[in-house]
């Protein structure tokens, strides 16, 4: 206990002791030689400061002006070259320089337009348009107009089937001159590629607008629908309904006058055809209202107009408004059709 506690407590001290005393007695150690100098890199110093950025390399001397030229030249040779292989059957007098203008004539027409230029026109906005351009003008031809034009009159009630209409069939004819019908080639259409809807697009070489931007604006717009040319009578038939004199580029090889056969009107839709294979890269579909013209009447498509046709139904699922003005607008509301119902 107590005792014993002291007896372990002086033990401890006299053996603390004793060890003192032997260590005070010991000489001292030697000390260890110092390493020789510089044996050893000396540590890094965390603090030392950071080895300069290697300096970047000089900037490359810009290309010489005469290079920049000579891959401009040589880029824009490809694509004419580029141009003419793809359209060489073009019926166009010149059809690289109206493939490069292209741009150019659709901003053109973004100013002409009947009513609100960003929606499609209705029958009588073009109507009010075009008796503005047309009646008592200076070397404007009215009573010529009217005859040619009849549904641009504010005369004329529109009968063109609407959305959600019937779609009137009527006879039509192949281009190898088997007849046929429309809404027979858009039930056939649709099954080949397994659609509901198909796009049926009125078409007309004749008409400058729809030949140089129209045609194929609308083609595209389809966005992946199934497309049924129709080639109706002609916009401006030589001898009928001129032009006025137009460029060159807006220019096309042949005159085409107001067809008096069906190999007339066959030809002139395989020209059609040609251009707008050439320009959308692939085949197309179309086929010829009949020489009565009854397609043409019951959709009111002259020089060109765009419908969507349901193939179970056939019904009439979209409408633009007449050609030829808005075509932006036609366009653009085409393409948002086609989308909503691929989506």
């Amino acid at each position: 206990t107590t005792t014993q506690l002291t007896t372990a407590v002086a033990a401890t001290i006299r053996t603390s002791a004793a060890l003192a005393a032997t260590t005070l007695a010991s000489p001292p150690p030697r000390p260890l030689p110092s390493p020789p100098p510089h044996s050893h890199p000396p540590a890094p110093s965390l603090y030392a400061p950071s080895p300069p950025p290697p300096s970047p390399p000089p900037p490359s001397p810009p290309p010489p002006s005469s290079m920049i030229r000579a891959l401009v030249v040589g880029a824009g040779a490809a694509a004419v070259l580029y141009i003419y292989i793809n359209e060489r059957e073009s019926p166009m007098k010149l059809p690289v320089m109206s493939t490069i203008m292209t741009p150019m004539f659709r901003r053109m027409m973004a100013f002409t337009a009947g009513g609100d230029p960003a929606k499609d026109c209705t029958q009588p906005e073009v109507a009010e348009m075009e008796e503005k351009a047309w009646k008592d003008v200076e070397g404007k031809d009215w009573r010529l107009y009217q005859k040619m034009r009849p549904y641009n009159l504010k005369s004329f009630t529109s009968k063109a089937p609407a959305n959600g209409s019937v779609a009137p069939d009527g006879p039509a004819l192949t281009l190898a001159g088997k007849p046929t019908s429309l809404l027979a080639e858009v039930k056939a259409l649709g099954a080949a590629n397994g659609a509901a809807h198909v796009a049926v697009l009125f078409d007309s070489l004749t008409c400058p607008i729809w030949r140089t931007f129209a045609g194929v604006d609308l083609t595209n717009a389809a966005y992946g629908l199934p497309v049924l040319h129709v080639y109706v009578l002609e916009a401006h038939a030589v001898g009928e309904f001129d032009t006025p004199p137009l460029p060159p580029p807006v220019q096309i090889k042949e005159e085409i006058k107001v067809h008096s056969s069906e190999e007339e009107r066959a030809h002139a839709a395989g020209l059609a055809k040609a251009l707008l294979e050439a320009k959308v890269g692939g085949e197309v579909a179309m086929i010829l209202d009949s020489m009565s013209n009854e397609l043409e009447r019951a959709y009111e498509a002259r020089p060109f107009r765009a419908y969507v046709i349901e193939v179970a139904t056939s019904k009439v699922a979209f409408a633009s408004g007449p050609g030829p003005f808005n075509v932006n607008a036609k366009v653009a509301g085409l393409k948002a059709f086609a989308k909503s119902v691929l989506s």
